[in-house]
């Protein structure tokens, strides 16, 4: 049996006819009957009973007829669902990332990649760098975005980098400068992320690199409260193009600092399984607002 003779079948069942069943089905009679023929032959007793060109059903259709019905609606689902994962409106997305873009950037990015896609779900989860790769490489997530360097042959690495912008409170002096070096903020109060992270190690190279004496006011774990306290006037922070965006407005200003500062991330993926279309897709609307948000000042191009 196939599906067009179960259709045959249920339009003759619901229609009455196959007149009918004819019309609703856009075939003509002959066909129909020709489907039915072919359906009882397969199934080996008969569903209608042949009167004056009349059909009538026999026990066994109405007892087929649950069967059918049921057979034909699981049909009908999967197309619905294959028409939507090929359109990517349906499906699921696993997404890890950073607290850096955690906070405003990819809630707004998910918000506007699920407003047309419905029955897409997405998953969230913040957690560190470190974390993340661990997740990724053990196929736990779609994708992630965390810092690098990461190297690990269960990971593909999309690289992207950023330069890193000086937070000044707002007010501070050194505000109507277009951009800031070393020699600007000697004798500044100076507040940076610890000594593990890779931006603290490229800012002190640059002062020392300079010649201007390197001696951190206050040292924090993240970007965001690094910016927070140098939005209560506490020193002059160094901080990624994200958190920069995010403090806009808020008692703070951002300029330029030379040399480059790296930030370095990536979009990292699970090497060991294809990449789904909806991931695929969802990556290339990452990118588009990257350089969206990166048209400002404080970058010089966006990834």
């Amino acid at each position: 049996m196939n599906l067009r003779q179960i259709e045959a079948f249920r339009a003759v069942m619901t229609e009455g006819s196959v007149t009918q069943a004819a019309v609703a089905l856009g075939v003509t009679q002959p066909a129909v009957s020709c489907l039915i023929a072919n359906l009882e032959e397969s199934m080996g007793f008969l569903l209608f009973k042949r009167h004056r060109g009349l059909f009538q059903p026999t026990g066994e259709a109405e007892i087929f007829l649950e069967d059918a019905e049921r057979l034909l609606a699981s049909h009908s689902r999967a197309t619905r669902t294959a028409r939507d994962i090929r359109d990517l409106k349906s499906g699921s997305l696993r997404v890890a990332a950073l607290p850096a873009v955690s906070m405003n950037f990819m809630p707004k990015l998910i918000a506007g990649f699920i407003r047309d896609r419905p029955q897409i779900k997405v998953s969230l989860q913040t957690r560190s760098s470190v974390q993340i790769r661990e997740w990724i490489s053990a196929q736990l997530f779609d994708i992630g975005f965390a810092e690098l360097p990461a190297n690990d042959p269960a990971m593909d690495i999309d690289p992207l980098s950023f330069d890193c912008v000086c937070a000044l409170p707002a007010g501070h002096p050194l505000a109507s400068k277009l951009r800031l070096d070393p020699h600007d903020l000697k004798g500044e109060p100076l507040i940076v992320l610890n000594p593990e992270h890779s931006t603290h190690y490229h800012l002190k190279a640059a002062f020392e690199a300079a010649g201007v004496p390197w001696a951190p006011h206050a040292e924090c774990y993240l970007f965001q409260p690094s910016c927070r306290m140098a939005a209560e006037g506490v020193g002059i922070a160094v901080v990624d193009p994200f958190t920069a965006h995010d403090f806009e407005g808020q008692g703070v200003v951002f300029r330029p600092f030379v040399p480059r500062i790296p930030y370095e991330l990536g979009l990292i993926y699970p090497a060991l399984r294809p990449r789904s279309r909806l991931t695929a897709e969802f990556a290339t609307a990452l990118k588009a607002a990257l350089k969206e948000m990166l048209k400002d000042k404080h970058q010089p191009g966006a990834p």
